[in-house]
């Protein structure tokens, strides 16, 4: 039998009831409910599976509140008589029905029922995205569909973060237009709908906007609570305020009364806390201080650790913007230095620092197992292509859930599949050809060791058309999105073809560069070189500059 999850514990002997029916009747009242909050089960169970009945005689459906399990966790447990939910939460309801769904199989108009055993709990309390890119934020349609790829997998977090929102970051002292607020509050609510929290996050540092914030006074401090207050009567209880990428250092006034960066960034953090703690229920905030990542002490954490309020979580993305990897001992050395729980913003697979030249699809690797036992929430910044970012966000999906039975290759088959077989077979090629990112150098030395070789060249190349081609015949959104770098793709083996029997024209590499998609891919670059086609400084405008910063290749070197 398939499992569709990669569970904490399966107890599974290939046992069934087989039914000659089409559908698995079940008996299912107010007595076998005894988790009595939540009363939406039977818009849960699929009923082209299930039929729910009165008929005591048909297996028991029991749903169980046990304040032992983990939150969002859940035990399901199916004998001869009785299928068994135990929750803590409404999350672990969700989640123990979709798997309950999945395991009945259906053939020829019958249905078979495993016996069977299953624990499974979460790795991190917290696991979700943050829209915290810089560039256009997602579409009104993408808004629509993200509730439903949340809660397929298991994300429990939204964070309403995007650089290009002006009333996020650069306005943030303006209150939302009308039209403007109404479309965030429907979108939080239909998040609401699947049980996914909304975090409102507010970004009033940022020292190049239309309002300086002072941290010595009080009007400042008026504008931004009247912000607040905007989504605090809607509702809102969770919040976060980031001092990312800011210039944090002091002049004036706040020089003179507060020192140190820290200390002021401690104290703004602390009487937004109060705030919120006075005007809403079941408050959560996190904050993202300005030295968001590199590893362990500095002054600056240190004062956040003596003087943050206790409650208040830490934003911290590893050490870099975008992390290589991530160790235990990183995260040890940096959660004693904040003296708290890491909340963990992870920088993949966003690509706002290579200004709209990559795009990555790859799954999300380099990160330790343990890392839950350092941080209780891990939040994926993705792309602001929505579609290419879901291949990556279904596999730190996994990761965040399992950390330790986390195995990437199969998780990014999943994703991949997830797309249709179609697009799995098409995708093969074009995938390996791009696959390098961050995180690794993917067949970077595989294509050097093919530079002498022109016909082992041409073949790579058109094995890569191929699949670029194909991909362009699928009517799917991702494809969309890929588009401009398929057609690159395409055009860049018919560049490769003429250099390689010295019938190009310098003119023609000129107006391909003109497109700025780039691969992962380096076999042109190398071939360039190679032929001396471009000047160093040419080369250096056209192919290097436009790579971006290649800092995450120093950490292999180091000792």
């Amino acid at each position: 039998m398939q499992l569709n999850y990669i569970y904490k514990n399966v107890y599974f002997m290939n046992s069934f009831i087989d039914y000659e029916t089409d559908v698995v009747p079940v008996y299912f009242s107010s007595r076998t409910v005894k988790f009595k909050m939540y009363s939406k089960y039977d818009e849960l169970i699929d009923k082209s599976k299930f039929l729910l009945t009165s008929d005591r005689s048909n297996i028991n459906l029991s749903i169980i509140y046990d304040a032992s399990i983990k939150e969002d966790g859940y035990d399901l447990e199916i004998d001869k008589r009785n299928i068994v939910i135990k929750v803590r939460n409404e999350r672990g309801i969700r989640y123990a029905f979709r798997v309950l769904n999945d395991l009945v199989k259906s053939e020829n108009g019958k249905v078979r029922l495993p016996l069977i055993k299953i624990n499974d709990e979460p790795s991190f309390k917290y696991r979700g995205i943050i829209e915290g890119y810089y560039g256009i934020p997602w579409s009104y349609e993408s808004r629509k569909d993200l509730p439903i790829f949340m809660d397929e997998y298991r994300l429990n977090t939204y964070m309403y973060a995007p650089k290009s929102d002006p009333y996020h970051r650069v306005k943030w002292a303006e209150l939302y237009p009308e039209e403007e607020f109404k479309k965030l509050i429907e979108f939080k609510e239909s998040l609401e709908v699947k049980h996914i929290d909304f975090y409102y996050c507010i970004s009033p540092g940022y020292t190049k906007g239309d309002y300086i914030f002072d941290y010595t006074n009080e009007k400042a401090f008026e504008l931004l609570f009247r912000k607040l207050d905007q989504v605090i009567s809607e509702g809102v209880n969770k919040f976060g305020l980031l001092l990312d990428d800011i210039d944090y250092v002091l002049t004036g006034d706040n020089l003179k009364k507060f020192k140190r960066p820290g200390i002021a960034h401690a104290y703004i953090c602390n009487r937004v806390y109060d705030y919120l703690k006075d005007r809403v229920v079941d408050l959560e905030f996190v904050m993202c201080p300005t030295e968001y990542h590199q590893i362990g002490e500095s002054l600056y954490r240190d004062d956040l650790k003596r003087l943050l309020n206790d409650e208040i979580k830490v934003f911290w993305t590893g050490d870099n913007v975008c992390a290589e990897v991530i160790t235990d001992e990183q995260a040890r050395v940096t959660k004693e230095a904040f003296g708290r729980d890491l909340f963990i913003w992870d920088n993949f697979p966003v690509t706002d620092f290579t200004y709209g030249v990559r795009q990555y699809i790859g799954p999300i690797i380099n990160r330790t197992v343990s890392l839950s036992n350092y941080a209780n929430g891990y939040i994926i910044n993705p792309m602001n292509l929505y579609e290419i970012s879901k291949l990556s966000m279904i596999t730190q999906s996994h990761y965040a859930w399992n950390s330790a039975k986390y195995d990437p290759n199969r998780s990014f088959e999943i994703a991949l599949k997830s797309l249709g077989s179609e697009f799995f077979e098409a995708s093969k090629e074009y995938i390996k050809y791009n696959l390098p990112s961050v995180l690794t150098h993917g067949f970077l030395d595989e294509e050097r060791r093919i530079l002498e070789n022109n016909e082992a060249i041409l073949n790579y190349l058109e094995g890569v058309s191929k699949s670029a081609k194909k991909l362009l015949k699928l009517d799917l959104p991702i494809i969309e999105e890929l588009k401009p770098w398929l057609e690159r793709t395409i055009e860049e083996e018919k560049i490769v073809k003429k250099i390689l029997s010295n019938t190009y024209k310098k003119a023609e590499v000129l107006e391909f560069l003109e497109d700025d998609k780039f691969s992962g891919s380096e076999l042109f670059d190398n071939l360039i070189k190679k032929y001396n086609i471009l000047t160093d400084e040419e080369f250096e405008a056209l192919i290097k500059k436009r790579r971006g910063g290649q800092w995450y290749r120093i950490w292999e070197e180091r000792k």
